[in-house]
């Protein structure tokens, strides 16, 4: 497993083969923000079409949960840690959650064991006890969600223009 900062991973200050698979986010706080896969190199799943993270120029635009929360705390996210992990990093933290019977697994199959173990908190599929983000919200955060507050409550409250009559 190999494990960088935010920004050496943007800025690719690393050597990343085609065995790493699995990557994991973590916060300032080194609380488990996220768990992925994908099938292509983890930069490009991350920057690449339908992206974790938008590039625009010098512009970062956050497409998914764990992007939003890098971008909206820029800078203090670059900091924050990416781990990269091969099938046999996970098969290995995973040896006591896995059947030993089975002949051969793929990351699609670990996936599920590593979320369950490292419970992220913004992962939202296999993650049946999520942890805590603990993270300080920002003024982008609070202003987001006090507008999906007032969305919810005017499709949803009692006087809603939204309700039957």
């Amino acid at each position: 497993m190999l494990e960088i900062t935010f920004k050496q991973f943007y800025e690719l200050s690393y050597e990343e083969d085609a065995w790493h698979e699995l990557y994991v986010v973590k916060n300032g706080l080194n609380e488990v923000l996220y768990v992925g896969i994908t099938s292509q190199k983890i930069w490009d799943r991350w920057f690449g079409w339908n992206g974790h993270i938008f590039l625009s120029g010098a512009i970062l635009v956050g497409k998914s949960s764990v992007g939003c929360k890098i971008v909206d705390h820029l800078p203090d996210s670059w900091k924050w840690k990416v781990q990269l992990w091969t099938l046999d990093d996970c098969v290995a933290f995973c040896k006591d959650e896995i059947s030993s019977t089975r002949k051969s697994y793929d990351i699609k199959y670990l996936e599920p064991f590593m979320i369950e173990k490292l419970r992220p908190a913004l992962n939202v599929t296999y993650n049946l006890n999520p942890g805590t983000d603990n993270t300080p919200q920002n003024e982008k955060e609070k202003t987001r969600e006090a507008e999906l507050d007032r969305i919810y409550k005017e499709v949803f409250e009692k006087n809603s223009k939204w309700r039957e009559k």
